[in-house]
Order: C-alpha cells, then structure tokens, then sequence
C-alpha cells in the first residue's frame, strides 16, 4: 500500500510573519538587554508599541518571551514572571495577576484531525487576583477563574473554577481558596 504524502499547508498570513520577524529583532536588541527593573517603563513602551494592550502598573521580566504582542493584554498590577513562555495565540491577563518564573501559556496548537496538522491559534483567560506558580503549563483555549491558584509545575488542560487550587499533572481540583483579608 502507497501513501501520497499531502502538500503541507501554511495558513499563517505573510503579514502577521512578518510583524513577528520585526518584533523579534526589536526584541533581541531593545527589550531582552534591558533587564533591570528600571527598564520596565521601556519594556512596557515597547511591547506596546507592537500592539499589546497593557494597563497600568504591569511588570514584564526581560526574559519573558513573548512572541506576538499585539496577542497580550494585560489588568492592573500583573506580572510576567522571569521565562515565562507565552505562544502565538491571544493570552487575556486580569488584574493582580503574577504568572511566575518558567511558565508555558501555549494559546495555540494544531488541528489533530488533519494528517497536515495545520496550526490553530486559540486564546487563554486568566481573570482577577489569579496565581500561576513556577513551571506550570496552561494549554490553549482555558480560563483560570478569578482568584484560582495553580500549583507548581501544574499542567492545565481545562478550565479552573473561582477561588479554587488545583496542582498536578493533570491538574486536579485540590481545595477552595479561602481569603482571609481583601487589602489590595
């Protein structure tokens, strides 16, 4: 039995290729170099400059890699921890938001039902007062619900309900997340 091997099919518009060629060599000039916390202002300017919608108060490590910002929205007072990964799809960040050290947004991925495996772009939502710990890794098209926390090196395949803290791999429901004080 032959297989003919399918032409593969690129459905990624020239254009956005290029916005990204351009934020890439503007990133490695004039974004990573600038790793100080007084830099941040300069860090914001810039990502800002190629379309991303950032809020007051934001904080971005210089080491955060960030492939498409015109895909980046940002609340009041979140942070992009130090190598955090985000990927080509939209990513929505709420207020108060930290994403830590060394964690994996993938906001896209591929259509598995094709023997092409064409490239899919979805979105992840991170609502209001949200943690995601070190390591964790979020897969395309879930929402973290306000004030959930993600537990280290989680993987994160489905939606996480409010006030809630899930770890693992899967990640699995662990407790209720109970505030005690509401000083913001």
């Amino acid at each position: 039995m032959t297989y003919e091997i399918p032409k593969y099919i690129d459905n990624i518009p020239k254009s956005d290729k290029l916005y990204r060629l351009v934020w890439r060599i503007v990133s490695l000039f004039l974004f990573k170099p600038f790793s100080l916390p007084f830099f941040n202002g300069w860090r914001i300017f810039l990502l800002k400059l190629f379309g991303a919608k950032l809020n007051k108060g934001c904080h971005i490590y210089s080491s955060a890699y960030i492939p498409s910002p015109k895909n980046l929205s940002m609340g009041i007072q979140s942070t992009l921890g130090p190598e955090v990964k985000l990927h080509f799809g939209k990513t929505i960040i709420g207020n108060k938001v930290t994403i830590s050290q060394r964690s994996y947004l993938c906001s896209a991925t591929h259509e598995t039902d094709s023997i092409n495996l064409p490239f899919i772009s979805g979105t992840i939502i991170i609502k209001d007062f949200a943690w995601v710990a070190a390591e964790v890794f979020i897969m395309t098209n879930v929402t973290i619900g306000e004030g959930a926390i993600l537990g280290a090196r989680s993987a994160v395949f489905n939606d996480v309900d409010d006030w809630s803290i899930v770890g693992g791999n899967p990640a699995k429901f662990i407790k209720k997340r109970l505030v005690k004080d509401w000083l913001c």
